[in-house]
Order: C-alpha cells, then structure tokens, then sequence
C-alpha cells in the first residue's frame, strides 16, 4: 500500500468541493485500489488530498493516482474547476544520527 497525495490547484476563485462529495468521487473512480482518501482542508491556496492505494510499486500507485483523478474530474461537476498540479508519493529523508 502507498499513500500517494494530491495537490490541487483551483481555477481562479473556485471554492474546494465538499469532502464527502471529494471523497466519494476519488472511491468510486477505482474502488479495487482506493483504501482510503483524506482531505487537508488546511492547505491554501492549495488543497491536499491523501490516497491510500494498494499497488504494487511506488511507480504504479503515482500514475494511478494520477488516473483517478482524471477519472473523477470528469465524472463529478465541482472537480471540473480544479486542476492536479502533482500526485507523488511523499518521501522523507531519514534521520540519520
């Protein structure tokens, strides 16, 4: 499993859709692969969303995202304002000492 985050950006003044709307959308558009999606409401002038995807490679679970966006974009009105500016696996650097 691999949590993938989507940065999203709006056009213009769009407002963020509703989460459960956001969501619902994310799910239905792959509900094989999407564990769990969460929402970061507090992330301006972007907002942030988190998939939990089961794949098989951090590779697969980006380019995935990246089609479950599109997927859901087009299927759900509120989305259509809003554009994927990155969906990537959030690496962090070890601590070293």
């Amino acid at each position: 499993m691999y949590l993938v985050q989507l940065t999203l950006a709006p056009a213009g003044d769009a407002r963020p859709p509703a989460e459960a709307e956001l969501k619902q959308a994310l799910h239905a558009a792959a509900p094989n692969i999407v564990e769990h999606v969460s929402v970061h409401t507090q992330t301006r002038p972007h907002l942030v969303v988190s998939l939990f995807l089961r794949a098989a490679s951090l590779n697969e679970a980006e380019a995935a995202a990246k089609r479950i966006w599109q997927h859901a974009a087009a299927s759900c009105t509120p989305l259509a304002a809003w554009s994927l500016r990155r969906a990537e696996v959030p690496l962090h650097p070890y601590d070293v000492e």
